[in-house]
């Protein structure tokens, strides 16, 4: 379950992500870029920063992007909202100011900013009090809108239902119908604002709905046009935070000479600082001085500020692993590496043993040996068959039939784990038990004093000679001939519960 939570979670910041790189396309593209009225047209998200003295790739950005780079009260980027005015509108069921005609529909008056792209949901009631009383039916009416560059679709809340349309059949007299409007501002095609009506058959009074387009600045108008500004040289407006220059000037400021560049436009002179029409001036990375990019920082370089020498493959926490120099984006690596980062080691003596590398049975790739099938080991001297994997073991060893003390019993790493203290009171247990099961049975001196620490005793032999019942598992309590089973409590129990204690613990550790 949780294992599918991240995974939406992960899609969904993926599709987030993907999404505001898409937008950001649209705000930062050459047409963007010209102007802010060109800029806020590009999508609804798009910013324009005002500040003359702003130094980065383009005013035309996200409102995100701007942070520390543009201040807050110098971004523009207009506000899309709905406005009902109260004073404008009369509630359903009241009367208009003529003190007869009953308000029928509600609001009377909607305004509406938008920039193009957007899209806006306005709520309407209608009070069905039809003039001619065969009428049951409820259908909404407009003018014309299609040619003004906007798009309105209609819902109705019809029978507990929303339905979408312009048309709900079979309304009851006195019943109070609500619908939307779904309106969309598709391009600029009015200078000012744009009126809608919106009524219902039958019903003679209309709602307005006005639009104001955000096509354009309120910093382009020409009463907030800052004429030859100081900042353009006295040879330019300033206009949204750029020079506009005069004939025969150009540059961020107005301070070139046209001819000196051997340019006529202004624009001509910055496309000098432009690897390819697309790409941004000086790559985001510089500022454009008469047609020649100065670029920001020490470690960018190149005729566009294209090449950065900070942005090589990192490996060990080292640019280039630190065994090569990073040129405009890729390491040039030491002489003994080689690879993007620079990680891979072209020496091959840790490959080699017995004068051959890798043992002649793999090949060494980075100072390391990849073994061919059927071989491991770090320079690939060891067969693969006959070493034993931890999964065989625990799947085809009963642990509960080993002595705890028998170091051939189990796997070497299963011995480790019984090694110190644990050892020690295996040992004191395996004592108790000798003597409290093994009582009157004599062992021979000769044989103990062979006896090595570790090493498995001997079985118990009875008077016929053969062996005795395992008494650590089954004793007779009574005497009776009946042996009753009875729980180890020696070493078997204590692997048993290391082990399962162990398997506990990775489960934990590998839960999703």
């Amino acid at each position: 379950m949780k294992s599918h939570i991240y995974s939406l979670l992960a899609l969904f910041i993926t599709v987030v992500d993907v999404f505001a790189k898409d937008v950001r396309k649209l705000c930062t593209n050459t047409s963007g870029s010209r102007s802010c009225g060109q800029c806020i047209k590009q999508h609804p998200e798009c910013a324009w920063c005002l500040d003359p003295h702003l130094v980065g790739p383009s005013r035309c950005d996200l409102r995100s992007e701007f942070q520390g780079k543009c201040a807050p009260p110098l971004i523009y980027s207009p506000t899309t909202e709905v406005r009902i005015v109260p004073q404008n509108n009369l509630p359903l069921g009241s009367k208009q100011a003529d003190g007869a005609t009953i308000v029928q529909l509600e609001p009377q008056q909607v305004v509406l900013r938008m920039k193009p792209g957007d899209i806006l949901e306005v709520p309407f009631k209608y009070l069905h009090r039809p003039q001619q009383s065969n009428q049951r039916d409820f259908v909404i009416q407009t003018s014309e809108f299609r040619s003004l560059g906007v798009g309105i679709d209609f819902s109705i809340l019809c029978a507990g239902k929303r339905v979408h349309g312009r048309q709900c059949p079979n309304v009851s007299i006195g019943e109070k119908i609500e619908f939307f409007a779904k309106v969309s501002l598709n391009e600029c095609k009015s200078g000012g604002d744009i009126a809608v009506s919106i009524g219902a058959y039958g019903y003679q009074t209309v709602s307005a709905m006005y639009i104001t387009p955000f096509c354009g600045c309120e910093c382009e108008k020409v009463q907030n046009q800052e004429r030859k500004s100081p900042l353009c040289y006295g040879a330019g407006d300033l206009i949204c935070g750029v020079c506009e220059c005069q004939p025969g000037k150009g540059g961020s400021h107005c301070e070139c000479d046209l001819k000196e560049h051997g340019v006529s436009t202004a624009q001509e002179l910055e496309n000098k600082c432009q690897k390819t029409p697309n790409d941004f001036i000086c790559s985001g990375n510089g500022q454009c001085k008469c047609g020649s990019c100065v670029c920001n920082v020490e470690h960018v370089h190149g005729d566009y500020c294209e090449c950065e020498n900070m942005s090589c493959p990192i490996s060990q926490d080292r640019m280039c692993a630190g065994q090569g120099e990073c040129k405009c984006g890729k390491c040039h690596c030491e002489e003994g590496y080689t690879g993007d980062d620079c990680s891979c080691a072209l020496d091959t003596s840790p490959c080699m043993e017995g004068g051959k590398i890798c043992n002649g049975q793999g090949t060494c790739e980075c100072g390391k040996c990849v073994c061919r099938e059927g071989f491991t080991g770090l320079t690939c001297g060891v067969e693969a068959e006959n070493e034993v994997s931890e999964d065989e073991i625990s799947e085809s060893t009963d642990f509960t039939e080993m002595d705890p003390l028998s170091k051939d019993s189990i796997s070497k790493v299963g011995y480790d784990q019984f090694q110190g203290e644990d050892l020690d009171e295996i040992t004191d247990n395996k004592a108790k038990e000798t003597d409290e099961y093994g009582g009157g049975h004599e062992q021979e001196e000769s044989k103990d004093s062979d006896m090595k620490a570790g090493e498995i005793l001997p079985p118990v032999d009875d008077d016929n000679g053969d062996p005795l019942p395992e008494l650590t598992d089954e004793k007779d309590k009574t005497d009776d001939g009946v042996i009753t089973h009875e729980e180890q409590t020696g070493g078997s129990l204590r692997i048993e519960t290391h082990f399962f204690s162990l398997l506990i613990s990775l489960i934990i550790l590998f839960w999703p």
